[in-house]
């Protein structure tokens, strides 16, 4: 396919096995090509443990990694993720930024978004700062997210801090008169 796509909504609408639900990601390969890029997908998220196992009896964070299996099997140029670390936890979050990631490595482009400034300063090449629909910034991450951006468009007095892990961002809500 042209485009891949993990939605934030992570509901799936049928009782079928993780490795079923990934390999609706290759829907038009052979069903044993699609079965196979699943099974690897499923390995690469760390669910090859519960690839039979019905997603109906997995928990939000297995049914998250099981969605991010279904994208990467599309082996799509364009991968499409809305909010793809909201309610997961932290180790799921590196996790699918990171193979999102190693998906840009291959080739492919990723358009994310994200509301963890801090995620997005680590692991995006670019960044484009909405403010009410309207562009606000545009460039590398810690361009995009200056400090007088982030007072702008989110209200916060905030600054970077590089750490061996990358940038990571530490603020307060700023102070506007009457607020």
């Amino acid at each position: 396919g042209l485009a891949g796509y993990l939605p934030q909504e992570r509901r799936i609408g049928w009782g079928m096995s993780a490795v079923r639900i990934a390999a609706l990601g290759a829907i038009t390969a052979p069903p044993a090509q699609a079965q196979a890029r699943a099974l690897a997908a499923l390995e690469r998220v760390g669910l090859s443990d519960l690839a039979d196992r019905g997603v109906f009896e997995m928990s939000g964070g297995e049914r998250a990694r099981v969605l991010l299996a279904r994208l990467l099997v599309t082996q799509a140029p364009l991968l499409l993720a809305d909010e793809p670390v909201a309610g997961l936890d932290p180790d799921a979050q590196l996790l699918t930024l990171e193979l999102l990631r190693a998906e840009t490595a291959r080739g492919a482009t990723a358009i994310v978004t994200l509301h963890d400034l801090s995620l997005a300063a680590r692991f995006c090449d670019q960044v484009l700062v909405l403010d009410h629909g309207r562009t606000a910034a545009q460039g590398a991450p810690l361009e995009a997210l200056s400090p007088a951006v982030l007072k702008s468009a989110f209200h916060l007095d905030a600054a970077w801090t590089d750490t061996p892990h990358g940038p990571v961002l530490s603020g307060t809500r700023a102070q506007f008169p009457g607020v």
